[in-house]
């Protein structure tokens, strides 16, 4: 008798369970269905548009862009707006990188995405060996393709801001030209005589000056006037020629 009833306890219970389940299923129908999720391929793809539009200027060639893997279990509802990507702060757009893809619609979410972007473009490269204080001709540098992301320390891809430079240190043959291993020239030099020039009306006024330190093009520098003895700041414009900002006393 006892184990009869032990019996029927158990299929008492059993069918209890199994009423509530379709008691639950019945109230809460949207509990049991798969919530829709918004697929990699999309936010690949965003991702990759872009820093295609952000690197179009960089070359005519095409960024190759390789974007990290965003991991199998990864699941974000789908999105109800359009997706957008944006480059977090403090991120460089080229080499290993990060993009962000934002979703403003109901269910708001953020990605981050890992990236590597190769850019190549012609860069300026010395043909031999340049000493300190060589001023660089044409046929000093060449134009050699290169990935952008590797010149961390910097390039020039335009040569004719290269040439009529000053070398600052010795540069091998062969080696990328950074803006850092250059200066412009000095068309003025502490303690030779200038002149300084000012217009007023459409008038050009001149006078002689000393000036009081070295001056590369567009350098403003201290000159003395050498008939008042005042002394005036001026930016150098050519070789021995200083012109007078607006406010200075000339005389």
């Amino acid at each position: 008798m006892l184990i009869y009833i032990e019996h029927m306890t158990k299929k008492l219970n059993i069918t209890v369970s199994l009423v509530a389940v379709m008691i639950w299923f019945l109230l809460f129908p949207a509990t049991g269905q798969a919530t829709q999720t918004q697929s990699v391929d999309s936010i690949r793809a965003v991702v990759t548009t872009f820093i295609t539009e952000q690197t179009n200027h960089y070359s005519s060639t095409p960024a190759q862009i390789k974007v990290g893997r965003l991991g199998a279990r990864l699941r974000l509802p789908q999105c109800s707006e359009q997706l957008a990507a944006f480059q977090p702060p403090g991120t460089r757009m080229l080499g290993n990188t990060t993009i962000g893809v934002r979703c403003s619609g109901a269910s708001s979410w953020t990605i981050y995405v890992p990236t590597y972007v190769q850019v190549s473009q012609p860069v300026a490269m010395t043909t031999r060996p340049l000493d300190r204080g060589n001023v660089i001709s044409v046929t000093d540098i060449k134009m050699v393709e290169r990935d952008l992301a590797a010149l961390k320390m910097g390039y020039i891809v335009d040569s004719k801001r290269a040439v009529g430079m000053v070398v600052k240190r010795r540069i091998g043959t062969n080696t990328i030209i950074t803006p850092r291993m250059l200066e412009a020239p000095r068309l003025v030099r502490r303690g030779e005589q200038v002149a300084i020039v000012a217009e007023a009306r459409g008038i050009e006024i001149r006078a002689a000056g000393k000036a009081l330190a070295d001056g590369a093009r567009g350098d403003l520098i201290r000159v003395r006037n050498i008939a008042s003895k005042k002394i005036i700041e001026a930016v150098v414009t050519e070789p021995g020629v200083v012109e007078v900002r607006t406010g200075s006393q000339f005389r």
